[in-house]
């Protein structure tokens, strides 16, 4: 009886399953439709072994594929959260006028002022000491964009 009931809820799955692909009910969820695929595999091997009548195997499976499952929504939920937290990525280059802000210092400041500026703040907000690989990567570009800026060209050095 049981059995039977496992193999009617693994097809019910599977139905449901092959309706939604074919109607292309997808929308970027293609791992909730792995998980169903999992949970049809494993409902119908616990199908089987309800049948061959191994009722504490059979039990065992479903416990794990229920961990096994749980386990998975868990992780993709984790992961969908911690890229909510996320900073965005920094495009493009970046203006003088943000550059000078970031470090508090003037547009045309000097380099060495520019160098002093940009390791007293990497000090406070490196990685290692606390702040994010994204602060860090922003004070970095600020020192480049400011340190170029002030840096004399190769034309006019000929000059």
């Amino acid at each position: 009886m049981i059995g039977m009931l496992a193999l009617l809820c693994a097809l019910a799955v599977a139905g449901l399953l092959l309706w939604r692909m074919a109607r292309g009910r997808v929308d970027g969820a293609e791992s909730r439709n792995v998980t169903l695929l999992k949970g049809v595999a494993f409902l119908a091997l616990a199908a089987a072994l309800f049948a061959a009548r191994l009722w504490p195997l059979a039990f065992m499976l479903l416990i794990a594929a229920g961990g096994i499952t749980a386990i998975e929504i868990w992780r993709a939920r984790a992961i969908r959260a911690r890229e909510g937290e996320g900073l965005p990525v920094p495009r493009g280059k970046m203006a003088p006028k943000e550059a000078a802000s970031i470090l508090g210092v003037a547009e045309d400041a000097p380099a060495e002022t520019v160098r002093a500026a940009h390791r007293k703040l990497i000090g406070q907000l490196h990685p290692d000491k606390g702040g994010t690989d994204y602060l860090a990567a922003k004070i970095n570009e600020a020192r480049d964009v400011l340190i170029a800026r002030s840096a004399p060209r190769e034309d006019e050095e000929a000059t």
